[in-house]
């Protein structure tokens, strides 16, 4: 099975192979990143048949590594682990990577920079590919620090603009802040253990003093709270929406938001050793889940709708894990994967067709869109949660989990945010595709955007009856809904699609709901605010940083760089002293000797006239003075 190391490098020997091409023949070769894929997924059907029938938890069909370095005599290597969690997500990736790429060459077929776009694209999916292989804690980091290198560059794709390089930044320092996390989790891991194996990382957990399991727990999940966006490191999702809407597909269905999750999944024994960290990810999961869809119910952007359902809906998949319910909410991610990245390919159809991401400037969309209508209208139902699509089964599941566990506060809580969840939907139904048309020239979209579009609306339509054999899968025990939550889940969803058609679904509401804004108050500028979360930031974080830096920056200048400078104008003048000193001194006395020795030579040069009688006068002169000399010494 040495084919499976080729399921993530096929999609990267796509990316090494355009990079440094120029830009016209990287965009000749655009192809490239959709064979590499294809390929990936087609390879990724062959291991998950290797797998099948699975049924035993932990077991492995294959497993390699490579050593790659040496710290205090213990080897750390990459390795490849395919086990029934690791060839369904395989699939998951592929399939939706497969149908983005796809879409990709009929939605960015006009932009300049289309090669680069799906080289990063391209490498984007390898990451996510060789993450959920990754046999061992360090190999996983390693890809999921590549994924955020490819996030920022999708999402600021259009740098030329200042909302997506602004948005590239925030999501790239938002994410960092769990990444660190994440980095110390793995310190104390192989402080611990001296390992990151998942087999003596995960096997060793039970025996871990209780601070340690909790500590490393919570770090971890620290990480996956900043990749997964949930709350309160939720602020860069929406934010990323100025990435391609395709790549928004990508990130926020089957790849970057998911890696959160699956961390939590696969180091689930830590989190079950520690017990606190499954309620502290119960929490986030719960809050992330209202607050995120409460949001969603608020917003105008189609695509920022999307985003802040993303949050809810991975806040579910959180508070499944940590009440107890970890395959319940590893299905949801699975159907999630599906329909999530359906409504943004056909937020992507709509926005080509509309020229604008403004719900409130759309309209009437049903009667020039019908393929889009359908299999968009697919993924709504399936996010609402209604029988018999996707989000039905996997929701249900959680609600079953959650209540079976006796966590009863957060069965409301979730129960709350499903009934939020079909409210948005219907709003963004009914504003989009209902009511009078406003824009003219509508057309449908590419047959390379519909296609895709097509095979996962089927998906989403019958994934949700695999409920049972995923279970089994994965190896546990599997079960159809229960009667009575079904009956109870189906009725809050159609209650909120009810109340969404009351407020959206009646033409002489759809386009004014002022009234309803104003009657709700302090609560709908809360919603509009966002929480205040990103002013919170920006008055606690942002502008103090920058005033410290501000601060930091003066004392530079004036102390520092005063202190540099004074000590550089004292040795100038010292330097112009000593210099001073040294012409006229130290050079005025050499070269006085030198003009006194040339005089005085000058001189005695006219004694050596050449005549005899001079020196003879010099002679007795000379023997005078000896005589006079000779007397006066002798007195």
């Amino acid at each position: 099975m040495a084919y499976v190391a080729l399921i993530p490098l096929l999609p990267a020997i796509g990316f090494v192979v355009m990079a440094p091409l120029s830009r016209a023949t990287r965009n000749r070769l655009q192809w490239l990143g959709l064979a590499g894929v294809g390929g990936s997924l087609v390879l990724s059907f062959a291991a998950f048949a290797a797998v099948w029938p699975g049924g035993h938890e932990g077991e492995a069909a294959y497993h390699a590594s490579w050593p790659i370095a040496q710290v205090g005599g213990v080897d750390l290597s990459v390795g490849l682990l395919l086990d029934p969690v690791a060839a369904v997500m395989l699939l998951v990736v592929t399939v939706v990577g497969a149908c983005v790429q796809v879409y990709s060459v009929g939605y960015m077929h006009r932009d300049e920079r289309v090669g680069w776009y799906f080289a990063v694209l391209t490498l984007f999916t390898a990451a996510m590919l060789a993450l959920v292989l990754a046999d061992n804690f360090l190999m996983l980091y390693m890809a999921w620090e590549v994924m955020g290198l490819c996030s920022y560059l999708l999402i600021g794709f259009w740098h030329e603009q200042e909302v997506p390089r602004k948005a590239s930044q925030k999501a790239f320092l938002t994410t960092r802040v769990g990444d660190v996390g994440f980095a110390i989790g793995l310190a104390v891991i192989y402080l611990t253990v001296g390992s990151f194996d998942f087999d003596a990382v995960l096997g060793s957990a039970a025996s871990w003093a209780p601070g340690v399991a909790t500590a490393v727990a919570l770090l971890l999940l620290v990480g996956a709270i900043g990749k997964s966006a949930q709350a309160p490191l939720h602020v860069w999702l929406p934010d990323a929406m100025a990435a391609p809407t395709p790549a928004s597909a990508l990130i926020h269905a089957a790849t970057m938001v998911a890696a959160g999750v699956y961390l939590i999944a696969r180091s689930l024994p830590i989190f079950e050793a520690s017990g606190v960290a499954l309620t502290v990810t119960m929490a986030v999961g719960a809050a992330s889940a209202l607050l995120g869809g409460l949001l969603a119910a608020v917003q105008h952007d189609i695509k920022k709708v999307l985003a802040y359902s993303t949050i809810s809906q991975l806040g579910y998949m959180f508070l499944a894990i940590g009440a107890g319910g970890a395959i319940a909410g590893m299905f949801h991610l699975v159907t999630h994967a599906f329909f999530k990245s359906l409504l943004f390919l056909g937020a992507g159809v709509i926005i080509h067709a509309a020229h604008t991401q403004d719900m409130r400037e759309m309209g009437g969309l049903a009667r020039h869109l019908p393929v889009t209508s359908v299999t968009f209208g697919a993924g709504a139902l399936a996010l609402a949660g209604i029988f018999p699509f996707s989000g039905f089964w996997s929701k249900d599941e959680i609600l079953y989990a959650v209540w079976h566990n006796g966590h009863y506060f957060t069965f409301l809580v979730a129960l709350a945010a499903a009934f939020v969840t079909a409210f948005y939907v219907a709003r963004l139904w009914f504003r989009v595709f209902t009511g009078p048309v406003q824009t003219d020239h509508l057309a449908e979209g590419h047959a390379e955007m519909l296609a895709p579009m097509g095979v996962l609306a089927a998906i989403t339509a019958v994934v949700g009856f695999t409920a049972l054999g995923f279970s089994e899968f994965l190896g546990h025990a599997g079960y159809w809904p229960d009667p009575a939550m079904a009956i109870v889940s189906t009725l809050v969803a159609i209650s909120g699609l009810a109340v969404g058609w009351w407020v959206y679904g009646r033409r002489h509401l759809v386009l004014n709901t002022r009234a309803l804004k104003d009657r709700a108050g302090h609560a709908y500028t809360v919603l509009a605010q966002k929480y205040y979360f990103d002013v919170t930031y920006d008055h606690v974080i942002i502008r103090p940083y920058i005033r410290a830096t501000e601060s930091l920056s003066r004392f530079d200048r004036t102390v520092i760089d005063g202190v540099v400078n004074s000590a550089a104008v004292l040795w100038k003048t010292a330097a112009e002293v000593a210099w001073t000193f040294d012409g006229r001194v130290i050079d005025g006395l050499v070269n006085g000797t030198a003009r006194a020795a040339r005089a005085s030579g000058g001189a005695l040069r006219r004694i050596q006239a050449g005549r005899v009688q001079t020196y003879l006068r010099y002679v007795l002169g000379a023997l005078v003075l000896l005589m006079l000399w000779i007397v006066v010494k002798g007195a």
